[in-house]
């Protein structure tokens, strides 16, 4: 995009903006582009500069959404993928009905068409509750979200015509599989399982870059009867794309968590595919979004097998190495689960009881959920905690048009020290596993009473807003509803607020996972096996599962050890007995060999009776070239 002459860029990318080519035309003067999200960032910045007419202007160039009159004159080829991904070609009578009367509606109120990504929004029920939702805004706010929608249209289809400049590396991916005699991951091949009929040898819970890694490197083992289930819609597994809401990953660039040691697999031969290896070099820290179009070209070029819209509801043992795993659809049994599930698999989010207690919902969030920005135009908001979700989320809010952002920090002064630095320059990543106990839960103790810091760029980024407000020293004493809003009492006064966001992290414990219901009781934990020093000693890791080789779940005893066999906790709780592995792009790389490793032999130990003797039985003959001799004289 970068060594493009502005005329090819505009032929290019022109398409981007319906009808509307004089945005990317704008927007070229400004490059170089540090990739994908700058670029969109400048398009985006060009649309904030039009003025209302134009903006208007915009909007009414796109189509109406089902309409028969639309798809009759013609739709640009990008609007006709777009609606067709949706079912929107090919309504009912009915369904065509209810969209025209909606349709109708809103062009009526608004006086532009209704615009939604159909890629994001739920197929046609999600678009028909978002119209009738949309509906009741006023029209500054309705405006407002319409161009945000604009915004993610565009970036969706800026990465599907970057991904066309792809061809070449997914040659050299597949020829690095066949060097490796590793084509079978991408077209399947004979496994050394012994398969059970409509069982699955592994199912992974979440298909984010845990599940991705675990998958592929199941299948490198030839272990082929394996399918990832996940919750969210395709391309918006894990959060990049979803609640997280920091403009960059905070790890270095140059970390390859999930690629197995395969260089064409990495971010960076990703990127430089796409932008040239001078933008590498350019390159400072990667873009969440960047990262998630990664995480998807992985799952597509090495045909990784991933069922979205799929919640796993109840994980419930049948027999010893065999669960049935049910969902919000059809019900799946399964020799191993793993459980890929990120950060918050191992728990739940935590919001402080005084605010739950105080508030209703409708007045505060945790970073952790959707937040409808747009409704907060012009509004005050507060936001407590000193981790680096706060300034993300206080970045976020003030870039969304927040009035003012204020972050409340119980220290007086700011955590400064971040341990993970030093756990990755010193090689204890890849060796806490083989520390014993009392070294992982003081190693680990004392990473969870040590806050990580927000990134220098993190921090400027926020204070860098006119509404942005910190206050260090002050914890919250009470919280109160107070009108529309809420009021905060700290120690230097009280403040009041139109909405309260909560960056107070989570808590692990196998107890708040609704899908292991049936068997919380039964799992180990570090309470259960190690009492540490009273100078280190963390209710909050003794709640962890206390975990086997390979992150295999232990139990309590041998019966409950019989009932979780199989089962493996490959996410954020794993952390006392792994450290930063399951769910840190850090320890990924050395936590997926381990996690495999225990998968697979647990796999081949289950099946070791027949496995012999299909050894002690085999007789199939190699050498006849005697034979052949013989019979030729």
């Amino acid at each position: 995009m970068n060594e493009l002459s502005r005329d090819d860029f505009i032929a290019r990318f022109g398409f981007l903006f319906e009808h509307t080519p004089g945005i990317v035309a704008a927007a070229a003067d400004k490059r170089p582009f540090a990739g994908p999200a700058d670029m969109h960032a400048a398009l985006m910045k060009v649309v904030d500069g039009l003025g209302d007419e134009a903006k208007l202007a915009l909007l009414r160039a796109h189509p109406k959404l089902a309409d028969k009159a639309a798809i009759t004159k013609g739709l640009t080829r990008e609007s006709a993928l777009e609606q067709a991904s949706a079912g929107l070609d090919t309504l009912s009578e009915d369904e065509f009905a209810r969209f025209h009367a909606l349709n109708t509606a809103y062009a009526e109120r608004f006086g532009f068409p209704f615009i939604v990504a159909v890629r994001l929004a739920g197929g046609k029920a999600g678009i028909l509750a978002a119209m009738e939702r949309r509906l009741g805004n006023d029209r500054a706010t309705e405006m407002q979200t319409a161009l945000s929608e604009v915004g993610k249209i565009v970036r969706l289809r800026l990465e599907d015509e970057l991904d066309t400049g792809l061809d070449a590396l997914n040659a050299r991916v597949r020829h690095d599989l066949d060097t490796l005699n590793l084509g079978h991951v991408i077209d399947g091949g004979p496994s050394w399982v012994k398969s059970k009929p409509d069982v699955h040898d592994v199912i992974i819970v979440g298909g984010g870059q845990s599940g991705l890694g675990a998958a592929f490197g199941l299948k490198r083992e030839r272990i082929g009867n394996v399918l990832v289930l996940d919750e969210n819609p395709q391309g918006h597994e894990g959060p990049w794309v979803t609640y997280a809401r920091m403009v960059t990953l905070r790890s270095p660039k140059w970390l390859t968590p999930i690629d197995f040691g395969i260089p064409s697999l990495t971010f960076r031969a990703f990127w430089e595919a796409r932008m040239g290896k001078a933008a590498w070099d350019r390159l400072d820290k990667i873009n969440r979004e960047d990262w998630m179009a990664y995480l998807r070209w992985f799952r597509k070029v090495l045909n990784l097998p991933v069922r979205n819209d799929v919640r796993v509801d109840r994980i419930e043992p049948v027999e010893p190495g065999l669960f049935r795993v049910h969902t919000n659809g059809e019900t799946y049994l399964a020799r191993k689960v793993v459980l890929a599930t990120g950060i918050q698999g191992g728990g739940q989010w935590h919001v402080p009881p005084e605010i739950e207690q105080a508030l209703p919902k409708s007045l505060y969030a945790h970073t952790s959920e959707a937040i409808d920005f747009g409704r907060l135009t012009g509004k005050r908001i507060a936001i407590l905690g000193a981790g680096a979700s706060s300034f993300d989320n206080a970045n976020h809010a003030l870039s969304e048009g927040v009035a003012e952002a204020h972050v409340f920090v119980r220290r007086k002064e700011f955590p400064r020290v971040n341990p993970i630095r030093h756990m990755e320059a010193a090689n204890l990543v890849p060796h806490i596993a083989t520390l014993g106990d009392a070294d992982k839960y003081a190693v680990m103790a004392h990473f969870l009473g040590h806050n990580q810091p927000p990134t220098n760029d993190t921090f400027n980024r926020a204070a860098g807003h006119a509404g942005f407000r910190l206050h260090l020293g002050s914890p919250w004493l009470s919280v109160e509803r107070s009108g529309d809003g809420a009021a905060v009492t700290t120690p230097h006064g009280r403040f009041d607020f139109d909405f309260l966001i909560v960056s107070t992290g989570l808590v692990s414990d196998p107890a708040l996972r609704p899908e292991l219901r049936d068997v919380v009781g039964d799992i180990l934990r570090w309470r259960d096996v190690y009492t540490a020093p009273e100078a280190i000693a963390s209710p909050l890791a003794d709640l962890h599962p206390y975990l086997g080789d390979g992150f295999a779940v232990k139990g309590k005893n041998a019966a409950a050890d019989r009932r979780l066999h199989g089962l493996f906790i490959f996410n954020y709780s794993a952390l006392i007995s792994f450290g930063l592995s399951a769910a840190a792009i850090s320890g990924m790389k050395h936590a997926l060999p381990r996690l495999v490793t225990g998968v697979s032999e647990q796999l081949f130990h289950d099946d070791k009776d027949t496995l012999l003797a299909d050894y002690f039985a085999y007789a199939e003959e190699e050498f006849t070239a005697d034979r052949a001799r013989e019979a030729a004289q």
